[in-house]
Formats: C-alpha cells, structure tokens, sequence
C-alpha cells in the first residue's frame, strides 16, 4: 500500500509538541503549493490561506478544522492530499474580495476566521467585515486589534456591524 508523504509525516508527528501549530502550518503550505501548482504563482503560506479561506474555496469547514487541528487531522490530511490534484477554482482567481461576511457564524469561530484573513490579508488594503450583535461584535475587533490590525470604521446597520479593518504596512 502507498503511503502518502503527509500521512507519512502525520505519522511520524502526531505525538509532538505543537503538532497543532504544524497541522495549520501544513494546510498554509498546500495553499501555497496549490497556487503555484493550478497557475504558477508563488504566494507566502499565510498569504495562500487567508486566501482559501476569504474565497471560501474549502469543501469544508477550514476555520473549524484550524480552531482545533489536533481533532480535525483526518479532515486536515485529506484536504491537503486532495489539493494535489485539485484545479484552482475561478473564487480563487479572481480579485482578492474586500468583505468578509461573519453573520450567522457563531464565536469563536468569527473571531478565528478573521484573523486567518487578515493574517494574509495585503497591507494597507481595507477588508469590510459584516458581524452579528451581541458576542462576535464585542470580540472580533479586539482580537484583530491584538493582531496589530487597526479598526478604521465601525457602523451599526439594522441587523448586524459593519467593520473596515487594515492591516498597516511596514513603518520604515
């Protein structure tokens, strides 16, 4: 029987420390990987998997899975075995989407998912985010903000907050 190359390392690490850590390091290098693979492009690991995750190019629940890698290894390994031969959907070709919309997505979860995107999100480039009252408006700014992710705008509207969040650029 043929052994994949990342069955093989999850075997080898699955006992490890931080072996958490190195499962979302693993799906940010298949992202890469996919990307230079489908159209030749060499996107950063971070960048590759904010991008995944804004074009919601993940049959499943990618910010889940990541929340707790360790649990969601099975899932994790078959997304990243199926990257291999998978083509780049248009989501992904496109132009970078400017709004993440979180309603209806349940804390921690919102929280998780916006900092994955704007973890690759370009510097200095505004993403728009749509969040529910109550718990995710309370929490999703200031962990973005503890990200060093700065909020420009935030807006009720009739059912849900509006959040326009930039990543600064280098201050050099």
């Amino acid at each position: 029987m043929d052994i994949s190359p990342i069955a093989r390392w999850i075997d080898a690490n699955s006992g490890k420390p931080n072996f958490g850590d190195a499962l979302k390091e693993l799906v940010s290098y298949a992202c890469a990987e996919w990307f230079r693979r489908c159209t030749g492009e060499v996107v950063l690991p971070g960048v590759a998997l904010s991008r995944v995750v804004l074009a919601k190019a993940c049959d499943g629940p990618l910010d889940i899975w990541l929340a707790d890698p360790v649990a969601h290894c099975p899932e994790i390994v078959s997304f990243c075995e199926s990257l291999r031969t998978r083509p780049l959907p248009a989501s992904l070709q496109a132009e970078l989407p400017s709004l993440l919309d979180l309603r209806g997505v349940k804390c921690p979860l919102n929280a998780s998912r916006s900092r994955l995107v704007m973890a690759g999100y370009p510097c200095d480039r505004e993403l728009e985010i749509w969040l529910d009252e109550g718990s995710p408006i309370e929490n999703v700014p200031g962990s973005l903000v503890a990200d060093g992710n700065k909020v420009v705008f935030r807006e009720k509207k009739a059912d849900y907050w509006v959040l326009k969040v930039v990543k600064p650029g280098n201050k050099e």
